[in-house]
């Protein structure tokens, strides 16, 4: 039951996530959704890999139980290591861009952008 409602909050999150990129116009609260979609996403894959029961797979352990699966918890681990890094680099970004245009709206930036593509 835990794995299940586990799944549903991490759909919930990325529901949610996509909600604020598609809705808000603020670069930052675009970047948040992004961070919360992805954390639900991460979430969502841990849910899924859970079973009850089950035993860390390491030699010695009788093998009557269940064992948990490694490569999810390998692959959510590479997840969060990449879900950092890029967060870190959109941010350093955003930040640069609200330097040299003075706004976070993402309406003005893709101005801005039209603007300087015909110079």
């Amino acid at each position: 039951m835990a794995g299940l409602a586990a799944a549903a909050l991490g759909i919930g999150l990325v529901i949610l996530g996509f909600g604020a990129l598609a809705l808000r116009r603020s670069l930052l609260w675009k970047l948040l959704g992004l961070n919360v979609a992805s954390g639900g996403a991460i979430l969502f894959l841990v849910a899924l890999s859970h079973r009850p029961g089950a035993r860390p797979p390491l030699v010695g352990y009788p093998a009557d139980a269940p064992s948990a699966d490694p490569l999810p918890q390998a692959l959510v681990l590479t997840a969060i290591v990449i879900h950092f890094a890029t967060l870190a680099l959109s941010l350093a970004y955003a930040v640069s861009l609200t330097e040299r245009l003075h706004t976070q709206e993402t309406e003005r930036i893709e101005e801005a952008a039209e603007e300087e593509m015909r110079r």
